[in-house]
C-alpha cells in the first residue's frame, strides 16, 4: 500500500496560519513557530518550494508580492494575512565569487516581532544599542508594500554600539522584538536562506542606520526589483539545487 505522506500542502499551511491569526496575536506566533520550526527539515522546504512550482497561478500571486531587498536577499513572500497582518517569508542570499567582500546590511528595526529559521548556510548576526560608539545617519523606513518604492526620511546622525556579535549555523531558530536594532550578512560565500514569520505590524515605519548617507534630501525614493514569474520559478529552481 502506497505510504501517504505527512507534509502539509501550501493551501493547508495557509489555512492553519490565517485560522491562528483570527485567534489572536498569541495563537498567530504559537502557530508561526511550528511552522518556521517544520520547515528547517530540507524534505519539508522542499515540497513546499516544489508545490510553489507546480501552481502557476499561486508562483504569479508570489512574485508580485516579492523583491529583491536593499540589504542585500530575495525576499519572498510565500504567503500573508489580509491586509498585511501578518507574512511568511523565504529570504535567500546567492553564493558570492571567491575571495569577495561580504556585504554588510544595513542597521535597522522592525514593524513587527518575528521567528526566523536559518534552513540553509549560516549568517552573521549583530546587535546594537544607541550609545557612544560608531556614527552611523539615521533614517525611518516607510514600509514598500504593493509599490515601486519604498520611502527613506533622514533623522540626522547617531551613534551605535555592538551588543551581540555571533555566527548562526542552519538550524537555528530564534525569536526578535521589533524594537532590536541588528543586522545580518553572509558568514562565508556559500548561499544562504531563512524562514521568516512575521506578526501583527505594531507601529507604521522603521529605523535604518546607514554608515553612508543617501543624497543630501530629507526624504529619498528607493525604486524596488520585483521578479516576474519565469524569474521566480528560475531563482526557486536554482534554491532547490542547494537544499
Amino acid at each position: 500500500m502506497p505510504r501517504v505522506s505527512a507534509r502539509p500542502t501550501l493551501p493547508e499551511i495557509d489555512h492553519q496560519l490565517h485560522s491562528a491569526g483570527e485567534r489572536g496575536a498569541d495563537a498567530l506566533f504559537r502557530r508561526g513557530e511550528e511552522v518556521v520550526r517544520r520547515l528547517t527539515d530540507p524534505a519539508e522546504l522542499r515540497s513546499l518550494v516544489e508545490q510553489v512550482l507546480a501552481d502557476e497561478t499561486r508562483l504569479a500571486r508570489i512574485a508580485a508580492r516579492s523583491y529583491y531587498h536593499a540589504n542585500n536577499f530575495l525576499k519572498v513572500v510565500l504567503m500573508g494575512g489580509a491586509g498585511d497582518t501578518w507574512k511568511l517569508r523565504l529570504h535567500v542570499w546567492h553564493p558570492q565569487p571567491a575571495g569577495a567582500t561580504l556585504k554588510q546590511e544595513d542597521v535597522h528595526s522592525h514593524r513587527w516581532d518575528f521567528t526566523t529559521a536559518i534552513v540553509l548556510g549560516k549568517y552573521h548576526a549583530r546587535e546594537f544599542g544607541i550609545a557612544p560608539g560608531e556614527e552611523y545617519h539615521h533614517y525611518n523606513y516607510l514600509p514598500v508594500g504593493d509599490s515601486r518604492s519604498f520611502s527613506l526620511v533622514s533623522r540626522g546622525p547617531e551613534q551605535l554600539r555592538t551588543v551581540f556579535d555571533a555566527t548562526l549555523p542552519m538550524g537555528t531558530v530564534y525569536h526578535l522584538d521589533h524594537r532590536v536594532l541588528h543586522s545580518i550578512s553572509q558568514a562565508d560565500t556559500e548561499p544562504v536562506a531563512s524562514v521568516v514569520m512575521q506578526g501583527v505590524p505594531v507601529r507604521d515605519a522603521t529605523d535604518v542606520y546607514r554608515t553612508t548617507r543617501i543624497g543630501d534630501e530629507p526624504t529619498t525614493e528607493n525604486a524596488v526589483h520585483r521578479p516576474s514569474s519565469a524569474l521566480l520559478a528560475k531563482e526557486l529552481v536554482q534554491f532547490l539545487s542547494w537544499i
